[in-house]
């Protein structure tokens, strides 16, 4: 199905967006305000990512890197980049960092299995229907009758497997990959800084007060 091999392409270039919008919010230049100007952003790193240099193009490189981007990753990416092209959150911090502990764990554990860690292929499994299937197909549930946004996310998992819209046909690859395990562990020790600095920088304060 041609719509695979054009999936595949969105995560680079969301990458390629968030890089440069992170990179232009650190500098002194005019930010982008206008609805012209955001929608200029992505056009603009479309054009550096889709467009070949001596034959291959950054996207090409990138996916020679991480062949295979889950829909985990899509997510995360569309999650860090959706605030500085619009400036509303689709998740909260704490919900942020329930997603990217769901994906260091379940990474872990299927990289663990497929390595021979655990005795038990979980990997292996997502290649046809078992128990994990309705594990998921529960924790799915759970999310939307809680209204948590990370329901959207499962979701989604579930959708694209069934269109199959991904090359790989194991279910487990459409939920995490080894780039989100990277990006999710940075993010992690981030907010877990972050948070860490809060408050360390809230007690000072509330002494002065009660003082």
């Amino acid at each position: 199905m041609i719509i695979r091999e054009y999936f595949q392409l969105i995560v680079p270039w969301l990458l390629v967006a968030l890089l440069v919008v992170s990179v232009w919010s650190w500098t002194n230049l005019p930010q982008y305000r206008t609805w012209w100007q955001k929608i200029l952003v992505p056009a603009l790193t479309a054009l550096i990512t889709f467009v070949p240099i001596g034959g291959l193009s950054l996207a090409d490189y990138i996916l020679s890197l991480n062949p295979n981007f889950s829909i985990g990753s899509l997510a995360l990416v569309l999650v860090l980049l959706w605030p500085t092209l619009t400036g509303k959150h689709l998740l909260s911090d704490k919900n942020l960092w329930m997603f990217c502990l769901w994906n260091v764990v379940l990474s872990l554990i299927l990289f663990s299995s497929y390595l021979g860690f655990i005795p038990y292929d979980i990997y292996a499994s997502g290649y046809h229907f078992s128990l994990l299937f309705i594990i998921m197909a529960l924790i799915t549930l759970m999310a939307v009758w809680f209204l948590n946004p990370l329901s959207v996310i499962f979701i989604a998992y579930i959708v694209a497997f069934d269109l199959q819209l991904l090359l790989s046909v194991n279910f487990f690859d459409y939920l995490t990959d080894g780039f989100l395990l990277i990006m999710s562990s940075g993010l992690l020790i981030f907010l877990a800084a972050s948070s860490r600095r809060n408050r360390s920088n809230v007690a000072p304060s509330s002494v002065k007060t009660t003082s």
